[in-house]
């Protein structure tokens, strides 16, 4: 009679977003350590979720003369949509700018509370 080989399920990763796995591999290439890794990306997610994943449409309030044709008022469109896109990539690149520099920023943090921790540790116990 042979042995019947019955698989576990393979520990599934959890649904992350693309943001939270570019995160967590920019800080595995860092340091393979997992506190550092769970605690960075945690701050970093909640960061993003707070102040970078905000949606908003803006809003004008433009007369336009009832004498423009519709060339001229398509050409108007046309431009503000323009206008838009533009500035609604300029936010964007802004908003990844401050993301990486959170994401330094939360580095540092981590390694001096970790400095902070061993230097405590230390103090408490000296090595004579």
């Amino acid at each position: 009679m042979a042995a019947q080989v019955i698989p576990f399920p393979a520990k599934s990763e959890p649904n992350l977003t693309e943001i939270e796995k570019l995160i967590r591999e920019w800080l595995f290439n860092v340091s393979e350590d997992q506190d550092f890794i769970e605690t960075v990306a945690s701050r970093m997610m909640s960061f993003i979720n707070n102040y970078a994943n905000k949606w908003f449409e803006p809003t004008f309030n433009l007369v336009v003369p009832s004498t423009l044709t519709l060339e001229e008022r398509k050409a108007l469109w046309v431009s503000i949509e323009t206008g838009v896109d533009e500035t609604a990539k300029q936010v964007q690149e802004m908003i990844n700018k401050i993301i990486v520099e959170r994401f330094f920023l939360e580095i540092e943090i981590y390694e001096s509370k970790e400095k902070g921790k061993m230097e405590k540790k230390e103090l408490l116990c000296p090595k004579w």
